[in-house]
């Protein structure tokens, strides 16, 4: 079983995998938790609570921004993100001694659908279409208050692609 987390410091997507079978998905809505630490313990009390956390052999997680996303991401915001993560790593290194992995998010892409992404859609519309090409996600998909589908499932299947990663990677 692996874990796979998309953390953002507005929602944390999670994941757990098994081979390539889904076993559970979801996201941890955290924008009202205004401290970063607050936020990175919830999580891990969040995921603790779940009865799959004791069967995981290992975590992937997304590895924080490395560069710009053309204009649309400032240094404030990278370095908030790589903060972030880098506490979910330690709380989840240390606390729970879970080995934590971290993963390029093209990487992971690449390896379970043989390209990052396509020309006319975002990354994470990409990886949805894919991923519901091959598992049907409609039993984790949660719907907003308007009866939509809530964008924060998107943090959910970005999760689920960075934990089967593993999958692919450990052939």
């Amino acid at each position: 079983m692996v874990l796979g987390l998309d953390a953002s410091t507005s929602c944390v997507g999670y994941s757990f995998t098994k081979g390539s079978d889904i076993i559970e998905m979801g996201f941890i809505d955290i924008i009202k938790i205004r401290d970063i630490n607050e936020k990175a313990l919830y999580v891990y009390e969040k995921l603790s609570e779940n009865p799959l956390i004791q069967e995981i052999e290992c975590m992937y997680i997304e590895d924080s921004l490395s560069g710009f996303a053309r204009g649309r991401t400032s240094i404030q915001t990278i370095i908030k993100l790589a903060q972030f993560n880098a506490i979910i790593r330690f709380i989840f290194t240390f606390t729970a001694t879970i080995k934590v992995i971290g993963v390029n998010p093209n990487t992971a892409r690449k390896a379970i659908f043989g390209k990052a992404r396509v020309k006319g859609k975002t990354s994470k519309q990409f990886v949805r279409d894919e991923l519901e090409k091959r598992y049907d996600m409609t039993k984790w998909i949660k719907i907003n208050k308007k009866g939509n589908f809530d964008q924060k499932n998107l943090d959910a299947y970005d999760a689920t692609v960075v934990s089967l990663y593993h999958n692919s990677n450990s052939k």
